[in-house]
């Protein structure tokens, strides 16, 4: 399976830019009742029922399809198939999510990796076989259109891997080198590389302008241990002031970032959602609320 930006349980100058098909022909999908949200489980999106408190299935029942967000911000995000590509961009309005771009290459993926002066700022990589290429960083216009940043052409960002985060201005991109995902702050303009991280996992999070990450059963942000995780630990995120960490079980627990106080914890998570005054976690049987 090709690379997901997340692992879920369940499992400045611009050149030409991208193919887009004429017009967006599909419809929005996610929710259409009343007791209907909208939630992430860490690899895709799924319906939740509030009033019987049970998921409702996913948005896409197509085998393979996934969607791709940032943590934290995710006004946009794109939607792809992981064997076909076939990746489109979407804009989360309330609990739907309508498509605003198609991409027209199916050996192309799409991935945000940043959100700079309110600006998304994409990845996109082009696959050929069992072969990944970097063919550069992209903003996303006002008007939905993909537009090519001017950025340096190198032996280190020959080695992305389609995986960025952003944190107050700071941007942070995953690189395959020698068969390790390594953690490197770097710019807009690919020039400079500073290694943060070797050997990290793929979920990246951000904290008060460091980011995230998950490196031999512990959780880090910057260069900072945060805390040691639970084994059969599948994500952890900082989320604002806590920690959501999730394992193969389907177990939540939301600690306190400072301290690692436990706030909450359940079983059988589906997802979760925030917004800018709480975290919502949303389990088989039970909704938890945490204000931010």
């Amino acid at each position: 399976m090709r690379m997901l930006l997340f692992l879920g349980f369940s499992l400045l100058l611009f050149m030409s830019g991208c193919d887009q098909k004429a017009g967006v022909k599909s419809e929005a999908i996610g929710c259409s009742g009343e007791d209907c949200k909208l939630v992430y489980d860490g690899v895709q999106y799924l319906t939740y029922d509030e009033k019987g408190k049970t998921s409702t299935g996913k948005i896409d029942s197509t085998e393979n399809e996934f969607q791709y967000r940032l943590p934290g911000n995710d006004q946009y995000v794109t939607s792809g198939n992981s064997i076909t590509n076939d990746f489109s961009i979407l804009k989360k309005e309330n609990d739907r999510l309508e498509p605003v771009y198609e991409h027209d290459n199916d050996k192309e993926a799409i991935f945000p990796v940043a959100v700079v002066d309110k600006t998304y700022i994409l990845a996109v990589m082009e696959y050929s076989g069992e072969e990944q290429v970097f063919k550069g960083l992209f903003k996303l216009t006002d008007k939905h259109k993909l537009e090519k940043l001017k950025t340096e052409d190198n032996d280190m960002t020959k080695k992305i891997f389609g995986v960025g985060i952003s944190s107050n201005d700071q941007f942070f991109v995953l690189l395959s080198e020698d068969g390790k995902q390594n953690l490197y702050h770097t710019d807009l303009s690919l020039s400079s590389f500073e290694l943060v991280a070797e050997d990290v996992s793929q979920n990246l999070s951000a904290h008060e302008g460091d980011v995230c990450y998950v490196k031999d059963k512990t959780f880090f942000c910057g260069n900072k241990s945060i805390k040691e995780l639970e084994d059969g630990t599948v994500f952890a995120w900082a989320v604002d002031d806590y920690i959501l960490e999730v394992n193969d079980t389907g177990k939540f627990e939301v600690r306190d970032f400072k301290d690692q106080k436990l706030l909450q914890s359940g079983n059988q998570f589906i997802g979760f959602d925030e917004s800018s005054s709480k975290l919502t976690i949303y389990s088989q049987g039970n909704v938890t609320e945490l204000e931010k």
